[in-house]
């Protein structure tokens, strides 16, 4: 048996694509890369009241005399927490896979990204301070996912120290502004962060930003995002297009 060198053989040989990836392709796995951490952590949480749940309903199994009501309670719960934990991880994929024409009111959008984030921040002594306030207003929901998250993080990688990063928001003409700052804190917060390969940058911000139609202004410790209003029924970013 000889086993043939593609190289003597041109027509058959595989081409190989060597070209570097579109930008907006490279930034969007740059922000998954940093964004794996605090889903699979928010993943795992989800199956930790089902464990309680579950050891409690063994414990009382292994009695000489079961107490059956509180093992159909037991049942009950464990049902009730895994459709919720079922829920939830189905939501936290669409991080990974987002449905690009979904749309989400500002603020409950902006507590979302706050809610995956914040325990990764601790980590890096960052604290996340949202405060947005209640406004009737939906945008796109993977732009304001995946901008407002990389805007926070390029924030927080470029800090020489940690610091608070504020979150604030203005209605603006047809959308909303978020502001988002950098308040130097006094108290004192140890890092247990080890830095990634490969840390964010604006430029990263920039290519999202463009991508997802939200406008972008930047400094060195502060940047301002603004989300056009959606429409339920259409994607923004094929809106601002047309």
């Amino acid at each position: 048996m000889t086993i043939e060198n593609p190289a003597d053989n041109p027509s058959r040989a595989q081409v190989v694509d060597d070209e570097p990836p579109a930008p907006e392709e490279a930034a969007r796995y740059a922000l998954l890369q940093r964004l794996a951490p605090a889903l699979q952590h928010h993943m795992m949480g989800q199956f930790q009241s089902m464990g309680m749940i579950a050891a409690m309903m063994e414990k009382r199994l292994e009695s000489n005399e079961p107490d059956m009501a509180n093992i159909r309670k037991d049942c009950a719960a464990l049902g009730s927490v895994s459709q919720t934990a079922i829920n939830s991880i189905i939501n936290l994929m669409t991080w990974i896979d987002p449905k690009p024409a979904s749309t989400v009111t500002v603020d409950a959008g902006v507590k979302e990204c706050v809610g995956l984030l914040a325990t990764q921040f601790r980590f890096k002594g960052f604290a996340i301070v949202n405060e947005v306030p209640p406004i009737d207003l939906a945008v796109s929901n993977a732009g304001l996912r995946s901008v407002l998250s990389a805007t926070l993080i390029v924030l927080s990688d470029r800090s020489q120290a940690p610091a608070e990063l504020v979150i604030q928001a203005r209605a603006v003409p047809g959308g909303v502004e978020l502001s988002i700052g950098l308040r130097a804190t006094d108290r004192s917060r140890k890092s247990l962060y080890s830095a990634p390969c490969r840390l964010m940058k604006w430029r990263d911000v920039e290519v999202l930003a463009a991508a997802e139609a939200v406008g972008l202004t930047h400094g060195a410790d502060a940047a301002q995002l603004v989300f056009s209003e959606a429409c339920e029924d259409l994607d923004p970013r094929l809106a601002n297009r047309a």
